[in-house]
């Protein structure tokens, strides 16, 4: 029940959040040709070819300016928006921002869902690029070129026939027209600059500390000869606390909301209980056998994970996580059981020691929220779930024999934690 509740408070925080913007610094030019130094919404990148959202300072007011307002605008040094009247699409909106990706004889340019030539004195010519999977900076798509691209680009580069017009050069994607575009500048001799600038993977190191509580449970349906009394049948419960660091790996080009992470934790786990099992004595008499069991020592986790971001639009934003995790132990020196029981005047105790696997695979699963402190700092909180699944066969050595016992450990750890993040 606690764990429903928490993930509804998550849950509820997350939508509350999801219309706050987040802002990065860029400029915008007035229509008097000055430039103005401040913060622009990137967050929801669609928006900016309609719309900038600027503040000239990080506690300032948002201004928004419509395309007829100013020149132009650049998010972050990486994408540069200019003023323009197209009628070509959305002719209900005349003047609109469109993203400059080549500037030169010939340019290329974006405007949401399609990408723009402009040669010499001739209209704008237009590509649409259809089904297309969006990302925060623009999107990409593996359609091929059909006939109606290929005329229009056979049209636009007539003048230049070395270079390749095949259908696999030719994809309604960015990358694929900015290399067409670069071509034919340089074909014919003129300047271009390429103005939209790629962002590459950067490193995200955190910390973080989680507590929670560790469930184990024993099955024993595969056991054939071994004593099933050793660890018990009835579930285990501790709280537990660990500590780690990660490594992630933002990979823009992919999706500004998505990241590999690689970490490590560490913890202690004590699974020591004790628990009473009647036993036959024979004559009739039944005596009460005292179970002590030890199973303590240090864990090492090691996930790998996918991180990804939901709502765009909002400055806390919740994600999800998802991913495998290896899990080392180191144990005691003393593991094993205990058990003794005494009757009357009759009195027996036997030692059981048993060596777990060490390395074992398991899922993990999180939600949670993150949010900026700084420019380059955010804190974050979560909820996830670890769970191992550990198949084996171990030999149990007591004072009375060898005996070997097949049973599957389950284990599952549930966390609440809470980190930062350099970004």
């Amino acid at each position: 029940m606690k764990k429903l509740q928490l993930f509804l408070v998550l849950s509820i925080l997350s939508f509350s959040l999801f219309s706050q913007k987040s802002f990065t610094d860029g400029f915008i030019v007035t229509l008097s040709g000055d430039t103005i130094k401040g913060k622009i919404n990137e967050k929801d990148f669609y928006l900016n070819f309609s719309q900038c959202q600027f503040k000239a300072d990080q506690g300032d007011q948002v201004v928004k300016y419509e395309p007829e307002e100013i020149k132009g605008f650049s998010i972050g040094g990486l994408n540069f928006f200019i003023s323009e009247s197209i009628t070509q699409v959305d002719p209900d909106r005349p003047m609109k921002f469109i993203e400059a990706l080549v500037v030169g004889q010939t340019s290329l340019y974006r405007y949401k869902d399609h990408f723009l030539f402009k040669k010499d004195t001739l209209s704008y010519l237009v590509l649409e690029a259809t089904p297309m999977a969006r990302d925060q900076n623009g999107f990409n798509t593996n359609t091929k070129a059909n006939l109606v691209h290929l005329g229009i680009l056979n049209y636009l580069f007539q003048d230049c026939r070395e270079i390749d017009l095949s259908p696999s050069k030719t994809n309604i994607n960015r990358g694929k027209l900015i290399s067409l575009t670069k071509q034919y500048n340089a074909c014919r001799g003129s300047d271009y600059e390429v103005v939209f600038k790629k962002k590459y993977a950067r490193l995200a190191p955190s910390v973080y500390t989680d507590f929670g509580q560790m469930q184990l449970r024993y099955d024993y349906s595969d056991n054939e000869n071994g004593d099933e009394s050793i660890l018990g049948s009835e579930p285990v419960e501790r709280t537990m606390h660990q500590t780690g660091f990660a490594i992630g790996f933002f990979l823009p080009r992919i999706s500004e909301r998505l990241m590999i992470e690689l970490g490590m934790n560490f913890s202690q786990f004590d699974y020591s209980f004790i628990y009473d099992t009647p036993v036959n004595l024979g004559g009739g008499n039944i005596g009460e056998a005292v179970n002590e069991v030890t199973i303590d020592g240090k864990m090492i986790k090691i996930p790998l994970v996918v991180h990804y971001e939901l709502f765009s639009k909002s400055s806390i934003t919740p994600f999800v996580r998802a991913g495998v995790v290896i899990r080392s132990i180191q144990y005691a020196e003393n593991i094993g059981r205990r058990r003794y029981f005494q009757y009357d005047s009759y009195y027996k105790e036997d030692y059981y020691n048993f060596e777990p696997a060490l390395i074992l695979p398991g899922l993990l699963g999180a939600i949670g929220l993150e949010g900026r402190l700084g420019k380059h700092i955010s804190i974050f909180g979560q909820v996830q779930t670890n769970i191992f699944r550990d198949r084996a066969q171990y030999d149990n050595v007591s004072n009375s024999g060898e005996l070997k016992l097949s049973f599957k450990m389950i284990r599952q750890d549930y966390l609440v934690g809470f980190g930062v993040r350099v970004r």
